[in-house]
């Protein structure tokens, strides 16, 4: 035994074991960065059945992915619509408000500038598509002071048209166009350059919604196509001055005595929100 790891031999076995220490790091170095053929083999093995269970649950996985980002996006989407919703509502109410005042505002001015009228406000509350150019229907009624033909005004004074039924509570007004009255508004044409033209407005058979003013003279000077009509004051329903519209254009009756006029309404008749009536002073004749 002695014999065996004395003198030179130790030396050897120790030189020898110190080569294979770094024979073995220089071969797990090299492994590190080339395969065998047999290591290569199990590693394209491997590498393709992991393929074949890593591209299906890829798929799942980008689906459901999807799927979720796409509900994810859908509710954030029906968040949007319901503020865009809300934005939308909210400005058609600023809208709504902002016309009302603007109304309220004309109604306040034209009431402090005709202290000659007592003038009744009230709110219109219904009409119906059917009559919708002959009537419609008002928030005051008799205990409010209203009677049968008195005149009804916009917010700003244009004729609208009169009173013709009235309950506690409401009225029904007969409007300027109404092509259905059997009567109609004694008017004037007021010119510049003369007298004034008088003659009677109705609604426009041919122009719904417009105005026909008949029994003008053909001999009334210096009216045209602009003037302004308004009340003339020889109606016992009507005080004078009140505007009613603007002269379009005239149309000869074939009499040759007298003519007719087409008149655009002052007042706009299709919106028509808050409105006045008229009530006579003491002296003034309503006719009943």
């Amino acid at each position: 035994m002695g014999r065996l790891f004395s003198g030179g031999r130790l030396l050897g076995l120790l030189a020898l074991l110190i080569i294979l220490v770094a024979l073995a790091g220089v071969s797990l170095r090299s492994r590190l960065a080339a395969l065998s053929w047999p290591e290569q083999l199990v590693h394209d093995a491997e590498s393709v059945a992991s393929g074949w269970f890593y591209q299906p649950i890829f798929q799942i996985e980008t689906f459901f992915s999807r799927l979720s980002n796409l509900q994810t996006m859908y509710q954030e989407n029906a968040q949007l619509k319901v503020l865009v919703n809300e934005d939308a509502s909210l400005r058609i109410q600023i809208y709504q408000e902002q016309q009302q005042n603007r109304i309220l505002k004309q109604m306040l001015a034209y009431k402090g500038k005709t202290p000659q009228f007592q003038l009744i406000a009230g709110k219109v509350t219904g009409r119906s598509p059917i009559s919708w150019n002959s009537q419609l229907t008002i928030s005051v009624g008799s205990a409010a002071g209203v009677q049968r033909n008195l005149p009804v005004l916009n917010q700003s004074g244009a004729l609208v048209g009169r009173v013709v039924a009235v309950a506690q509570y409401s009225s029904t007004v007969e409007l300027l166009s109404s092509a259905e009255t059997p009567d109609g508004v004694s008017a004037a044409i007021v010119s510049k350059g003369g007298p004034p033209a008088y003659g009677v407005i109705t609604g426009s058979h041919t122009n719904p919604g417009q105005l026909s003013m008949q029994f003008i003279s053909q001999l009334a000077s210096g009216i045209k196509p602009g003037n302004l009509v308004v009340t003339s004051g020889l109606s016992d329903i009507y005080p004078r001055g009140i505007p009613i519209g603007t002269v379009r254009s005239f149309v000869a009756d074939g009499t040759g005595i007298t003519r007719s006029a087409v008149v655009v309404p002052t007042a706009n008749l299709n919106q028509l929100d808050y409105v006045f009536v008229v009530v006579p002073q003491p002296g003034q004749v309503v006719k009943p």
